[in-house]
């Protein structure tokens, strides 16, 4: 292409776009210093600290997204919203997806079951300090985590791993991968606005999110591909094309096992046709792991038994609990109880989605309601870690909650238990920042129900 018409096009874009593009030149700017400073030193207050200069910018770019498109604005073409859009997370990616270490220590064991499988061995049959897998610990195999546990990550995780390392054995691979599933996400979640007929602009609110470009581009969380196929899957939806959706969700659980929370939901619009789609692309990426018999659920069970970090309700009742009877009962019974409540809820809300496909086939209600299920699992975890707080930014681009979105910045107050943890190998949270981090997010949540409650009054 000729490099002067190239010049011209990026011209036209600045120019019919030029609030998009300021506030993405602010957004890197603010990116790049938030690098430089804090070196991305989880073991420094600095991250805490100096995040809330792009997570601002961010806010501002939010705020100043219109509510209607003016009719100047309707000429501009979708095709240059999307790519100014998609150019800057591009660019914010990159930013960070060359930062010296992650954050999170969950990399290596992705790296760690990439190489067992590699070597022709199952990562569900073995865990990191296994003495059959003594041969093939390398510098990586330190920072694991749990290494007395065996791998919790599913199948299709497992595929991605085992091919990064295949393709060059490295974390940066495994990063690259993470950021490759999240570029794809944006251009789905662009794509399901366009066919909404809604504003592709919001999409910023996860294209641009401060925390999902941290998480994915430093962490290499693969958090991101089950997003990628949870949209995927609904897209498909909206294309009826309800078998591939069915498979589409399949591949979600298979990389993570959080999109389970939409079965109920999805099952009623797919029949029994997707139904037995889902079961049966499940039962085939298990099927080769099966030889290690019920350890193949052994890092998961493990995880959900003992796991516990950064609630926001389930501590109150851990605490309640703790009261009156021991430590490891509590949390078994604050679970149980904690399950039980979900469940209800889960089981309310597909009753009443199924009610209401008997008036109308709602796509939109469909996606309220995963929503709802999303957000009161997060709240009702006993493990809220920060880049769990990313499987709620799609929704925010349809239903805009100014808790929800700012809880996606206080969750960067989590991070502090690594500074206490790094200087003397403690694992311990304080009550304090937990509470900075969830009171602004309830409180801003009460404001948004009072004035629901005033709107409906005003209708009736």
């Amino acid at each position: 292409m000729d490099v002067g018409r190239m010049v011209r096009r990026l011209g036209d874009l600045a120019r019919n776009n030029r609030e998009l593009v300021v506030f993405g030149i602010l957004l890197e700017s603010s990116l790049l210093i938030f690098l430089t400073v804090t070196g991305l030193e989880r073991g420094s207050y600095l991250l805490e600290i100096f995040f809330w200069l792009p997570f601002t910018v961010y806010l501002l770019t939010i705020w100043r997204i219109p509510k209607r498109i003016s009719k100047t604005e309707k000429a501009i073409a979708f095709g240059q919203i999307s790519a100014v859009i998609l150019l800057f997370a591009i660019i914010f990616h990159a930013t960070l997806l060359f930062s010296s270490s992650p954050l999170s220590n969950d990399i290596y064991r992705y790296y760690w079951d990439g190489k067992v499988i590699n070597s022709g061995l199952n990562p569900y049959a073995y865990s990191p300090d296994a003495d059959q897998l003594s041969s093939l610990r390398d510098s990586n195999w330190e920072n694991i985590m749990n290494k007395d546990v065996s791998t919790m990550y599913p199948p299709l995780s497992q595929g991605v791993f085992a091919a990064a390392y295949s393709i060059f054995p490295s974390t940066f691979t495994l990063r690259l991968c993470s950021v490759s599933f999240n570029l794809l996400s944006i251009w789905v979640l662009i794509l399901i606005l366009k066919k909404l007929r809604l504003d592709v602009r919001y999409s910023v609110i996860y294209a641009w999110s401060p925390l999902a470009v941290i998480e994915f581009a430093n962490s290499g969380h693969i958090d991101s591909l089950a997003v990628l196929l949870v949209l995927l899957s609904f897209l498909l939806l909206l294309w009826e094309k309800k078998v591939l959706s069915s498979a589409a969700l399949a591949l979600a659980v298979l990389a993570k096992v959080y999109p389970l929370l939409f079965i109920g939901l999805f099952l009623l619009r797919w029949g029994k046709k997707g139904a037995l789609i889902f079961a049966g692309v499940i039962a085939m990426f298990y099927l080769p792991f099966l030889r290690a018999g019920a350890a193949v659920f052994q890092g998961f069970s493990y995880f959900v038994r003992w796991g516990l970090f950064n609630g926001s309700l389930f501590p109150l009742l851990l605490a309640g609990l703790g009261t009156i009877m021991g430590k490891g009962e509590s949390l078994l019974v604050s679970k149980t109880l904690v399950l039980l409540v979900f469940v209800c809820l889960l089981t309310y809300l597909t009753y009443r989605y199924s009610r209401s496909l008997q008036q109308e086939e709602s796509d939109m209600l469909l996606w309220k309601y995963s929503f709802w299920l999303t957000g009161a699992f997060l709240l009702l975890s006993p493990i809220v870690h920060p880049w769990y707080l990313i499987w709620v930014l799609p929704f925010l681009c349809f239903f805009r909650s100014a808790g929800w979105i700012l809880l996606t910045g206080t969750v960067i107050l989590a991070r502090s238990v690594y500074i206490g943890y790094e200087a003397t190998g403690v694992w311990k949270e304080i009550w304090w920042v937990r509470l900075c981090e969830y009171a602004p997010f309830y409180m801003l949540m009460f404001y948004e129900l009072i004035g629901r409650i005033r709107r409906w009054r005003r209708v009736e």
